[in-house]
């Protein structure tokens, strides 16, 4: 029987970082970047960065994401962000990625219950991440760093394997997916649960991995109409891992706490 393997996205899959992202993001380009005050929030930067938001791979790009709001560079497409992204350049991403992490820390370290209660699971989430916790076949696979996901996981009370908390680093998603699989994809095959097409659609050009587009992460009305990756609901979820268990680990079953159905957001 060939292995199969569960990849699931943590930032607008699992988890509805926004809020957090926006704050520390907002910290390390307004008060460490550029040594502004902030005290208080644009409400027109903040429904740009959500409205921008399905466009972001990794952390450092939220301060990118910050300058070009402030640049008043619309940001209409993918390969708008990108342009800007290699415009910028890795000296720069790097330095965005330092205050990031730094302007984290902080926030961690002012108030932890604080930050932790920035980072809501999604409706439903915790009782499927609860029934597939004990599999060793399933993986979180994201940008963000493994010991923020496992606290975050760990104040909802999910107990989760650190070893199977995987972040990409300079490699793609598809990369770190086929070094997972066995003979890259020749000797098993994956399921991909993402909310960004980017990651998508480079992951599915291995004809091993089977993507599916979340509509409730931070997406755009356009990836939904789009043909190349399906797309499925927070309802679809449970089915998602239940087939997964009952073809590859009947041992387990999922299980779901009695909080009523997961709603679409």
């Amino acid at each position: 029987m060939r292995s199969t393997y569960f990849f699931l996205d943590f930032d607008g899959v699992v988890c509805d970082s926004v809020p957090e992202c926006f704050l520390s993001s907002h910290l390390a380009y307004h008060e460490f970047l550029l040594g502004e005050s902030v005290e208080s929030v644009s409400l027109r930067e903040k429904c740009l960065f959500y409205k921008y938001r399905p466009f972001i791979r990794s952390g450092e790009d939220y301060l990118l994401l910050h300058d070009m709001i402030r640049r008043e560079v619309a940001v209409t497409s993918q390969e708008v962000f990108d342009r800007e992204l290699d415009a910028a350049g890795p000296e720069v991403m790097e330095k965005y990625a330092g205050l990031f992490y730094t302007a984290r820390e902080k926030v961690l370290a002012s108030d932890r219950q604080f930050w932790l209660d920035l980072n809501p699971l999604f409706p439903g989430m915790k009782e499927i991440l609860f029934a597939v916790a004990a599999n060793p076949g399933f993986y979180i696979l994201s940008t963000k760093k493994p010991p923020f996901i496992l606290e975050i996981l760990g104040h909802y009370g999910i107990a989760w394997d650190e070893r199977r908390v995987l972040f990409p680093g300079p490699r793609t998603k598809r990369q770190v997916i086929e070094s997972v699989l066995p003979d890259g994809g020749g000797g098993g095959s994956a399921v991909f649960v993402d909310d960004q097409l980017d990651h998508l659609l480079t992951a599915g050009k291995n004809p091993a991995v089977r993507c599916r587009l979340a509509d409730w992460g931070y997406v755009k009305e356009e990836w939904l109409a789009q043909k190349e990756v399906p797309v499925i609901g927070l309802g679809d979820m449970e089915d998602l891992t239940r087939e997964f268990f009952i073809q590859d680990s009947p041992s387990v079953r999922p299980h779901r706490e009695e909080t009523g159905t997961p709603q679409r957001k």
